[in-house]
């Protein structure tokens, strides 16, 4: 009997399990239960004597007494009832992940909705390009978007947006800048839907009204520096249709 208790791993825990799937993905768990498994397998081979197909270990199990042996068989039983609560652990965590992805798929969708009504930034008219930069300054300085940046160094990056590059390969300077104007639109919608899908406890809807008062807040500091209105003026210059306008140049 006391063998037998042996290649059990009663220390092995419904708690102690729930603390590997709170430390560990699925695949972590995957990883260990395949080398649990191998493990088990090439000691048996060791115990189980010459066998077709046995190899190096069946050939040296001839050489190990019949205790030790067995010594062998329970030591991969015992590795077998650890393998047992990895692979519970493993699937529990498998269907936790899917909820976390539905729920994360959930949340994400809601984001670009709630976006999209709230920061729809059309780029059609010059005007509207114009409130795309003004928007993406505002937001960073309420340190909502493009954070790596404070507010002097992001103005200044909007502001070197309009240099003219060496080569244009065949673009003219308007659609260059253009272009840059719609990659700054790209991030600054991506960055917010991301920012109020994150998963924090709260709902997607709070993430937004918390921006949205930070936003507020900034603008009740100042609407805009006096350099961030330079910026929107070479802005406006440099979108201008008139071919010899090259603000910001």
């Amino acid at each position: 009997m006391a063998k037998t208790s042996l290649t059990i791993a009663h220390g092995i825990t419904p708690e102690v399990m729930q603390k590997l799937n709170q430390l560990y993905s699925s695949k972590d768990l995957r990883g260990s239960q395949t080398k649990l498994t191998n493990t088990a397998r090439e000691i048996r081979r060791l115990s189980n004597g010459r066998k077709i197909g046995s190899g190096v270990l069946g050939n040296l199990s001839e050489y190990l007494t019949p205790e030790q042996c067995q010594l062998l068989q329970d030591a991969a039983n015992l590795i077998d009832s650890v393998n047992t609560h990895v692979e519970h652990a493993k699937e529990k965590r498998v269907r936790s992940e899917k909820e976390s992805k539905r729920r994360q798929e959930a949340r994400l969708a809601r984001a670009k909705q709630l976006v999209a009504s709230t920061y729809p930034l059309p780029a059609e008219s010059n005007e509207q390009q114009l409130d795309i930069i003004q928007t993406a300054l505002t937001l960073n300085r309420a340190r909502q978007f493009h954070t790596v940046r404070n507010a002097i160094e992001f103005n200044l990056y909007v502001r070197n947006e309009l240099k003219t590059p060496a080569r244009l390969y065949g673009r003219t300077p308007t659609q260059y800048r253009i272009n840059n104007l719609t990659s700054i639109r790209y991030d600054l919608i991506d960055e917010l839907t991301h920012h109020i899908a994150y998963d924090d406890g709260s709902t997607v809807e709070d993430r937004l009204q918390a921006l949205k008062e930070k936003v507020a807040e900034a603008l009740a500091n100042t609407a805009l520096t006096s350099d961030e209105r330079e910026t929107l003026r070479l802005w406006s210059g440099a979108l201008s249709p008139d071919p010899q306008q090259g603000g910001g140049e």
